[in-house]
């Protein structure tokens, strides 16, 4: 009995292992435990810190494209991605403009 169990447990974790979403998930767990870790322990300075945070946080975003959303860097892709560029560049836009009016308010 407990060999099946065992093996219908086996048959499960292979099947949740070849999804994408379990894969992208891992890999966004890790990603935030290593900002914890060097966070934590102070391995670096705060200069290298910040660099090494948006190295960390742009392959992040790229699991996020990958494995979550499932888009492919293609030909048949090219008005996805662009949308995606367009909706970047106005939220960035938003955003540095608030902050930009929020230092200059002197409030």
């Amino acid at each position: 009995m407990f060999i099946k169990i065992k093996d219908k447990f086996i048959k499960v974790m292979m099947f949740f292992i070849k999804k994408n979403f379990f894969v992208g998930f891992f890999l966004s767990a890790f990603f935030m435990f290593v900002y914890f870790f060097v966070l934590a322990n102070f391995f670096c300075s705060y200069f290298y810190y910040v660099y090494f945070c948006f190295l960390l946080i742009s392959m992040q975003i790229f699991f996020y494209f990958k494995y979550f959303l499932g888009m492919r860097f293609l030909k048949e892709n090219v008005f996805i991605i662009l949308s995606l560029v367009f909706i970047s560049i106005i939220i960035s836009i938003i955003t540095i403009g608030s902050l930009w009016i929020f230092d200059h308010l002197h409030h």
